[in-house]
């Protein structure tokens, strides 16, 4: 359970990565030309590239890649999802009305419980 949640987590992240980039970026004039997309395609590919290898890691049941995977659920789910729907485009949420909604709830949600069995997994290891 502990490997799907994880994966449920990277996936739908990776699906608001795609509404960002396609809808968000462009509203705020941050991909309109090659010197701002580089940094964020390095950047995100840095982050997905790190968070990939964390459920590798921790499918062969390695504690470290339940920690990066932790940290990166922590951030770009639970703390990304919760930050866009309070403060950056709050509930309800009109930006691709009603996908960007549901995606802001879905990123938070299954980060939450990507979270629970990452702590829960951490804590049985001891």
């Amino acid at each position: 359970m502990l490997v799907w949640l994880s994966l449920l987590a990277f996936a739908v992240a990776l699906g608001r990565t795609f509404i960002d980039w396609g809808i968000v970026y462009p509203e705020l004039g941050m991909v309109t030309s090659a010197a701002g997309v580089l940094p964020l395609l390095a950047g995100y590919s840095l982050v997905f590239g790190a968070w990939a290898w964390a459920l590798i890691s921790m499918a062969r049941g390695q504690r470290r890649g339940v920690w990066v995977a932790l940290v990166l659920t922590l951030l770009l789910n639970v703390g990304l999802g919760l930050g866009t729907t309070v403060a950056f485009c709050p509930t309800p949420c009109q930006t691709l009305w009603p996908i960007g909604e549901l995606w802001n709830w879905a990123t938070t949600l299954t980060g939450a419980a990507a979270v629970i069995a990452q702590g829960r997994a951490l804590r049985s290891r001891g």
